[in-house]
């Protein structure tokens, strides 16, 4: 920098005329990221002060688990690591294994070695990354970013990528209030009517299912968190199952249009056409008391007829 003297505008510094042809915006971001980053490790492992490396782990909770004995694992929560207290030695363009690394923390006690690489335009280079040394290569767009490696690196907010780093342990977790979600609960009745609801787990229980009278036996299936519906095929493929193992592996009575010769295909939610009475009936129900109901004579006919009825 030099001074500008003139009689016109207010004194300053301004740049001398012949700009070295390498400095850049790149080099300029880049070389901020790597001394902010360099001191900020320096200090923390001289001071013995915590240098924070964040990424977000699995969660996997199992507030479910004793009563429908499904556990939620897609949750994800913060996960720290001090990088200070792992290294005890941080070095500036150091060699490591034929590479150069931006930064290289090594530990004097357990060997290990990490390489911090600060990326603007350019990546990592693929060699580096396929050597299996443990790289985490930080994404620096601004020097509001470069400036932010003062606090810690945080791969949780994107812009971070970690080769060759272990993932971290799922942590066991037990929400204290029940997430929403939903099951697919298959119903048998003792007058033969096999069908589902959507039930929301949250306010149900096996011993709730389990008192209704007219109901034989029954499984939850396909748990899932949200409000997402599930589509027929999906629902046709568990119900069939079911219906499938409670008719002919457990020998007990089912009455059902989607198993019956006569069923022409599914209309709508609630329909399937009757080829006996060739109009649309309810496939929940109407083949209770049918005189036209001509079922599946063995497990095979059976997947044959569902099979046609997915691809409705």
């Amino acid at each position: 920098m030099v001074p500008a003297l003139g009689r016109t505008r207010k004194h300053h510094f301004k740049h001398k005329a012949g700009r070295p042809v390498d400095c850049h915006n790149e080099t300029y971001l880049h070389h901020l990221a790597k001394m902010v980053l360099f001191s900020a490790l320096r200090d923390a492992i001289q001071m013995s002060h915590p240098y924070w490396f964040s990424r977000d782990r699995p969660v996997i909770c199992s507030y479910y688990q004793e009563r429908f004995g499904v556990s939620c694992t897609g949750q994800r929560a913060p996960y720290g690591t001090d990088l200070a207290a792992m290294f005890d030695r941080v070095e500036l363009e150091a060699g490591v294994d034929g590479f150069v690394a931006d930064i290289l923390l090594s530990s004097s006690k357990s060997g290990a070695r990490m390489l911090l690489e600060i990326a603007v335009t350019h990546p990592c280079d693929e060699p580096k990354i396929s050597s299996g040394l443990p790289i985490i290569e930080i994404s620096i767009l601004s020097e509001d970013a470069a400036n932010s490696l003062r606090e810690g690196i945080n791969a949780a907010s994107g812009g971070t990528l970690c080769h060759n780093l272990p993932s971290p342990e799922a942590a066991p977790h037990l929400c204290t209030t029940p997430c929403h979600a939903t099951g697919l609960a298959l119903l048998l009745y003792k007058n033969g009517k096999a069908w589902y609801s959507e039930p929301a787990i949250e306010n149900e229980s096996p011993g709730q299912i389990q008192s209704d009278p007219h109901l034989v036996t029954h499984e939850i299936v396909d748990f899932q968190l949200g409000d997402r519906t599930r589509p027929w095929r999906t629902v046709l493929e568990h119900l069939g199952v079911f219906m499938i193992r409670q008719a002919f592996e457990r020998g007990r009575p089912v009455k059902s249009c989607l198993l019956c010769l006569n069923n022409g295909g599914r209309v709508n939610d609630h329909d399937i056409y009757c080829v006996a009475k060739a109009r649309n009936v309810w496939m929940s129900s109407s083949a209770i008391g049918c005189t036209d109901y001509d079922p599946a004579d063995d497990d095979n006919d059976a997947r044959l007829i569902l099979g046609r009825l997915g691809e409705h």
